[in-house]
């Protein structure tokens, strides 16, 4: 994970990628006892899921309301039915039913479903009801989220030792709604915008960075008003890729201070969260979560 350039999307779409591998290799191994359902990580609309069962051996039905909003707008609609789901009925919901081998095609069509219908941005604000612990990425060992955690002061063996490390820590600040790639990559959302935390080979530092505002109008404009904000920004440093505006803040890792990467993550959070709005409105450029997302 060499340079300093993060591209978002290209993260974003690896998360989806891998969360879809995984839903596969559960589906391929559902039976009839027990249902999965998708719902949103937060439960702010309980009106929209995506639910799996086996009715019968060797298939497995993968189900969506039919009154979402309560109607679907055209395009939505024209992706259910482009994916195969169907209405049986005019009082019945959204199914589509597939051999058990066929999972990871499936998967696909449901990230996309995700995506497009229900307007999800990452895997990260998806929750499960059963088999929860099997559709999260890397969940926290908990003899890693004990380790080194009477010193103040740690120097890291390895990129494992580190990686464990930045996990305890991220634990105790965002609990169970941290990802973790497996690259070692961290993705957590902080109020309108998404918070990364990677760790290069050569750990010497932990790299924090957030696409702050995406589909900028104006390069030139953009360059000025971030010369402005990086004069009086303490910690936190701000710079343009092609149309998004991107913050920085590394953190010394050699040795690793818990609590400097902990306020690290705070300030961060704080300028990114405090800031992203104003510079779209200013840049007529898109924050990562609109409000009500």
């Amino acid at each position: 994970m060499s340079g300093t350039t993060f591209d978002f999307d290209q993260s974003v779409a690896a998360a989806w990628a891998r969360f879809a591998a995984r839903l596969a290799e559960v589906l391929s191994m559902m039976d009839d006892t027990e249902p999965l359902t998708l719902v949103p990580h937060e439960a702010d609309d309980d009106r929209w899921y995506v639910r799996f069962v086996s009715p019968k051996p060797d298939r497995v039905t993968a189900i969506v309301p039919a009154n979402w909003q309560p109607e679907y707008t055209w395009a939505q609609a024209k992706c259910l039915e482009r994916l195969g789901w169907r209405r049986l009925g005019p009082a019945t919901d959204y199914e589509r039913t597939i051999n058990q081998g066929d999972c990871l095609g499936l998967a696909d069509d449901v990230v996309e479903v995700l995506r497009q219908v229900f307007t999800v941005d990452h895997p990260v604000f998806l929750g499960s009801d059963v088999l929860a612990e099997v559709l999260q990425e890397s969940p926290i060992d908990e003899d890693d989220a004990l380790a080194d955690t009477s010193l103040d002061v740690v120097m890291p063996a390895d990129e494992v030792h580190l990686t464990a490390l930045v996990t305890t820590e991220l634990a105790r600040t965002f609990g169970s709604l941290v990802m973790r790639d497996g690259d070692g990559s961290f993705a957590v959302r902080v109020g309108s915008t998404m918070l990364f935390i990677r760790i290069p080979s050569d750990c010497r530092e932990v790299r924090l960075s957030s696409v702050v505002v995406h589909d900028i109008s104006g390069r030139s404009r953009a360059a000025e008003v971030l010369n402005d904000v990086n004069a009086h920004a303490r910690w936190v440093k701000f710079y343009l890729e092609r149309d998004k505006i991107i913050a920085t803040l590394p953190v010394a890792a050699r040795p690793f201070v818990p609590a400097h990467f902990r306020l690290a993550v705070e300030e961060m959070s704080r300028v990114v969260d405090g800031v992203d709005d104003l510079l779209a409105a200013s840049l007529e450029g898109k924050v990562t979560f609109s409000d009500g997302a």
